[in-house]
């Protein structure tokens, strides 16, 4: 469970890629490969994949630390300021992310 509450249920793989020249030889360099959720071969599976991995992107951009300060200073921007001060910046992002400003909000 994240700090949103949130059950995040992660596979922890790791692949890594070793280089060899053109003989087989190893030239002692390698890299971590970046994870990959959709399967390469195409079935529909692949269709169920995409979906969640898309989610996941989702996901990770809208709980990032840096998104609620980032949407409310161009939102204060778009509507109110153009300099807005640091604590009414926190107060919004406060606000985007719990769902409520003081006694008003959904959550």
């Amino acid at each position: 469970t994240d700090y949103t509450g949130r059950s995040l249920f992660l596979k922890n793989t790791r692949e890594t890629v070793h280089l060899q020249n053109i003989n087989g030889d190893d030239v002692h360099f390698s890299f971590r490969n970046a994870p990959q959720f959709m399967s390469v071969i195409p079935k529909e599976q692949a269709s169920r994949d995409a979906h969640f991995e898309t989610q996941a992107v989702i996901d990770h951009f809208f709980y990032h630390p840096n998104t609620a300060p980032f949407i409310a200073y161009r939102i204060i921007q778009r509507f109110a300021i153009s300099n807005p001060s640091p604590r009414y910046i926190r107060e919004v992002a406060t606000a985007f992310i719990s769902g409520k400003y003081k006694t008003f909000g959904s959550s």
